[in-house]
């Protein structure tokens, strides 16, 4: 079945009501026993037929009116009171059907407008022109012997007709008030609903800002994971494939193993990008609230991953200070990832070195320490130039990347060369903090 939208069903409902009033009060008018008493209230043809015209135009200034009641309803309502009252001013013919499209447009006036004061004013107006042609026509009437004019302003007889004329006024008027009512009920639930669709239309437009913010903020997260997985896989590879082509031709069994940890660092490498990149393709709609089935790695794994660097040929010693503790997953994936960066930091730019991490359990906080034993001079130059940032590794997440972890934590971190010679990361993560998602 297919349904007529609302839009395209107003027309087709104003131009039945306008054909429907017409054709009854033609027909109670022009037809039957009515249309006998109606030729009775004319002395000659003539006239009857000039005010049956006057009746017809009258009736299309009304029709006219309730068909453009929705699109314009205060001219709407102005056509129609004009043609209602140009009925009431001849009264010898009498079709009052039609005569209701007055108060059909003034409640649509009252559901359609945006002040109430434009259909109460449009009542008042309409009850004050219909009691006065009232007057007019008992003080007047088309009818009858000549009026008396002097007896009209009698005091007794105006009283009789005013009050005369407010009895038949008032059922009109009750039938208006309904009218004007009905309107402004219809109206007020019209303004209800569209408020609640516009605050719907809000919330979903909030959620959507939400979920693509939630988007961005994952998406720099993972471009961060990214990094520290692909440059401390590379480091690993690169620093790998050197030891195979320095021992190759002396020492052919390290060859062996050096590149079997190339290929073993770069599948391992190559299948956390692909875990990463595909949360990046997966339309977080589509699978709102699927849990992530690959564990991130943490503070538990680090012996692994110490284990891994020191197969390449750096002195590498972990060092754990107090009794262990369940970390909150930021801070235990943040520790990885410091503790990362800065072996591969030290990988690249003090190969060979002895490196030293430490992390200190502490009541409030977890302190993370990584030492090498060399300090190279690029970035001891780095370091002595007043006013720069924080140095990266070219990449632009290097020791930043590691400060921005630590910041979103609620805690500090500092890379700075000692007086010694060494080069020292410091790390301090609040154990309070419960930002489960924090990169």
């Amino acid at each position: 079945m297919v349904r007529i939208p609302i839009a395209a069903r107003l027309p087709l409902l104003n131009a039945t009501l306008a054909v429907g009033l017409t054709t009854g009060a033609a027909l109670l008018a022009f037809n039957g026993e009515y249309a006998v008493k109606v030729h009775s209230n004319f002395e000659a043809e003539a006239e009857f037929h000039s005010a049956a015209l006057a009746w017809w135009l009258f009736t299309a200034v009304i029709a006219a009116g309730l068909l453009v009641q929705h699109r314009w309803p205060l001219p709407a309502f102005a056509l129609v009171i004009a043609g209602a009252a140009g009925h009431q001013f001849d009264s010898r013919i009498s079709a009052p059907l039609i005569d209701y499209a007055v108060p059909i447009v003034l409640y649509t006036l009252a559901s359609l407008a945006r002040n109430r004061w434009v259909p109460a004013v449009a009542l008042l107006l309409s009850m004050a022109g219909n009691y006065g042609i009232g007057l007019y026509n008992q003080v007047y009437p088309i009818e009858g012997p000549p009026p008396d004019k002097v007896a009209a302003l009698v005091p007794a007889r105006l009283t009789d007709l005013l009050l005369s004329n407010a009895d038949k006024s008032f059922e009109l008027l009750l039938v208006m008030v309904l009218a004007v009512a009905l309107g402004e009920v219809a109206r007020a639930r019209r303004a209800r609903l569209a408020a609640v669709e516009q605050r719907a239309a809000d919330l979903e437009r909030e959620q959507q800002q939400r979920a693509a913010l939630a988007m961005a903020a994952e998406r720099a997260r993972i471009t961060r994971e990214l990094h520290d997985v692909v440059a401390h896989g590379l480091s690993v590879m690169v620093v790998q494939a050197q030891g195979a082509a320095a021992a190759l031709h002396r020492h052919p069994e390290r060859t062996a193993a050096a590149l079997q940890e190339v290929i073993t660092v770069g599948r391992g490498s190559l299948a956390e990008m692909r875990r990463l990149l595909g949360v990046v393709r997966r339309d977080p709609a589509e699978d709102a609230g699927a849990a992530e089935l690959t564990p991130q790695p943490g503070v538990a794994v680090l012996p692994a991953l110490v284990d891994q660097v020191r197969a390449v040929g750096m002195p590498v010693r972990l060092v754990v200070h107090g009794e262990p503790v369940a970390l909150p997953a930021g801070v235990d994936l943040s520790a990885y990832r410091i503790v990362q960066e800065a072996l591969s930091n030290a990988m690249r730019h003090a190969p060979g070195a002895a490196v030293q991490v430490h992390l200190h359990y502490g009541e409030a906080a977890l302190v993370i320490e990584v030492r090498n034993d060399s300090c190279t001079p690029r970035t001891q130059a780095l370091w002595e130039q007043p006013g720069e940032p924080v140095p990266s590794d070219g990449g632009g997440h290097g020791i930043i990347g590691m400060h921005e972890r630590a910041t979103m934590l609620g805690g500090h971190l500092e890379a700075r060369p000692t007086p010694n010679g060494e080069f020292l990361v410091t790390a301090a993560l609040p154990l309070g903090s419960d930002q489960e998602g924090a990169p």
